[in-house]
């Protein structure tokens, strides 16, 4: 029998077939992460990671067509527009002094911005996880570069399948920073117009690979960061992350010294202050931005002051019938905010705490989701470990945080009930399971930890969730890219911040051998594009919880499509969820780079 206390296998998992009821968790025989990291090495992934098609075959892999632009005419997809409102399409016709400052703004120079990187934006977010600026130019290779970093620049630029060479490549920078900084970095951004190499950017790079600098900055949107080098890596000296490793996002700009100044937009936080959901961009200039922002369906023209990557409501012209409107729009956006806020803090919890997936490390047939049942009872006799078949799991983490087994289900039930108040308390204190405001009853009805359970549950309860089933013609395997990120896209005000969305389909570690079941997979959109609206970053447990994209579960199991999206009501959220007053303040906007600490 082993006797080393070890943590659950981080196995890429997820969730079990709704055709077995007892069945829970992932699928029997689900690769281990290694493989991941292996496969990714390949070198030259397709759209969504190229063999995750299931095929090596050239041109198996359908390209994912260019996604809108930012910069006007932006084509706005999806969108019925409210023909009431003003337009800039028309700036003669604006009233007032806000229209004589937009056609003041429209008559000066524009600033060039980056077509051909705002030309793939959806793609690149499908990809990477990244920061979501709009550049104003394109930042500058470093000049005069030296011999190496220009033969190092132009083969990963030139490279079709950039993730193996960066990674060779990496114990030459990390030996040498500069030369890091002078290949990876422009104007030092971690910059990318091609979504393989941005990919492969934001998987390998981190900040020990640029800098040996004991203080660094990075900027991200328009927040700056400090972090210090600490046993041969960085980690946050201020802000929310602070004592957390640095993980570099797409766009982030990194530097040593005094920063010059930035070639950035950051949408995110003005979307926060404002309540718009979209924006449409007609003119950059410098220091001011003339715009589109979308309240309840209507572009309202606005001017927008720059104060380096910061951005700020100047004016914005809105005829006085529609006042109310957008009024009432703004309300309830901070409404959902506020709620949204506290599932975001229960999601990083789970992500933070690394909780393990429930899947035991030896297992006999089907045993996904016996490992909870295992914990409780340690967990209630005060045990620091637990054994299933031979191996020993902890019950606590260092930090003396519950270790609570969870199939990727339990992580949409876990998020909805930690925020409401509902979680288990520490080492150090008596036992118990704390019960806020919810309590779905997963602990005494086992048959709930499946997907198909939540499902009935939202159809059950429509004061609850409204409840979206996809049309079979407009389910998209995740492996076919571009018409994904197309329909994503097209359908963004159907895949809001706090969704839940399902995906089913056949995995490919399936067993040849056994019956071919369709396995459902659960998760939340996270955070959304406040340009094209696309749903840029997914939170779930797939082998332990995390901020992932959609390129990650394309490549797990490309197979699968979205079959379900299921949206917590506003009125029955703001009945369960516990807000804290200061979650806007304190959170600002979500934190997009997240991890076990």
């Amino acid at each position: 029998m082993k006797t080393a206390l070890v943590l659950l296998a981080l196995t890429l998992g997820a969730c079990a077939a709704d055709s077995t009821p007892v069945e829970l968790g992932t699928e029997p025989g689900a690769p281990p992460e290694a493989t991941f990291d292996e496969a990714f090495g390949r070198e030259a992934p397709g759209p969504f990671g190229g063999t995750a098609c299931g095929t090596a075959a050239p041109g198996a892999c359908e390209p994912m067509p260019l996604a809108s632009s930012g910069i006007a005419p932006l084509v706005d997809a999806g969108v019925v527009v409210d023909q009431a409102a003003p337009s800039l399409s028309a700036p003669s016709a604006l009233d007032g002094p806000c229209g004589a400052r937009v056609r003041e703004l429209l008559r000066q120079p524009a600033l060039p911005g980056a077509p051909e990187l705002e030309a793939k934006r959806t793609r690149i977010l499908a990809y990477a996880k990244t920061e979501p600026v709009l550049f104003t130019r394109v930042p500058a290779v470093e000049s005069p570069a030296t011999p190496a970093a220009r033969t190092y620049r132009s083969m990963i630029e030139r490279a079709s399948g950039p993730w193996g060479l960066v990674q060779r490549l990496l114990t030459v920078f990390a030996q040498n920073p500069a030369l890091g900084r002078a290949v990876l970095l422009r104007e030092g951004y971690l910059y990318a117009e091609r979504p393989e190499l941005a990919f492969a950017l934001v998987d390998l790079v981190r900040a020990h690979h640029l800098f040996d600098e004991p203080r660094i900055w990075i900027q991200r949107g328009q927040n700056t960061l400090f972090a210090e080098r600490s046993s041969g890596q960085y980690v946050y000296s201020d802000g929310l992350q602070r004592g957390q490793r640095v993980r570099l996002l797409l766009f982030d700009r990194i530097g040593a010294g005094e920063p010059s100044a930035p070639a950035h937009l950051d949408f995110r936080e003005l979307r926060r202050s404002l309540g718009f959901d979209r924006v449409k961009i007609v003119h950059l200039a410098d220091g001011a931005v003339a715009a589109e922002l979308r309240y309840d369906g209507l572009w309202i023209p606005s001017v927008l002051e720059a104060r380096g990557a910061s951005l700020s409501l100047q004016c914005e012209v809105v005829p006085p019938d529609l006042a109310p409107r957008i009024a009432a729009f703004r309300a309830e956006q901070a409404r959902k905010a506020r709620v949204v806020a506290s599932l975001r803090r229960a999601m990083l919890a789970g992500v933070d705490e690394g909780l393990p997936f429930d899947e035991p490390l030896t297992e006999y047939g089907q045993q996904d989701g016996q490992l909870r049942r295992f914990w409780l009872r340690a967990y209630q006799e005060g045990r620091a470990s637990y054994e299933l078949n031979g191996d020993r799991y902890l019950t606590f983490d260092v930090r003396g945080r519950p270790l609570v087994p969870q199939v990727c289900v339990d992580f949409v039930f876990d998020t909805l009930e930690r925020a409401s108040g509902t979680w288990w308390r520490p080492r150090g204190e008596r036992p118990a399971r704390v019960v806020g405001k919810l309590d779905f009853g997963t602990l005494s009805d086992e048959t709930l930890r499946r997907a198909w359970s939540f499902v009935e549950l939202a159809q059950n309860h429509p004061e609850w969730f409204d409840t979206h089933e996809v049309p079979e013609s407009e389910r998209i395997p995740l492996k076919h890219g571009g018409s994904l990120a197309e329909y994503l896209t097209e359908q963004a005000d159907g895949f809001l911040p706090g969704d839940v969305v399902l995906i089913r389909g056949y995995a490919p570690w399936d067993k040849p051998w056994r019956p071919r079941v369709m396995h459902f997979h659960s998760f939340f959109v996270y955070e959304s594009d406040p340009v094209t609206g696309f749903p840029s970053m997914l939170v779930g447990n797939p082998g332990r919880p995390l901020l992932q994209t959609w390129q990650f579960e394309a490549f797990r199991t490309p197979n699968r499509s979205i079959w379900y999206r299921m949206r917590p009501t506003l009125s029955w959220l703001e009945q369960v969820v516990e807000v804290n007053g200061d979650d806007e303040t304190n959170f600002g906007v979500p934190p997009l780079a997240a991890g076990p600490t």
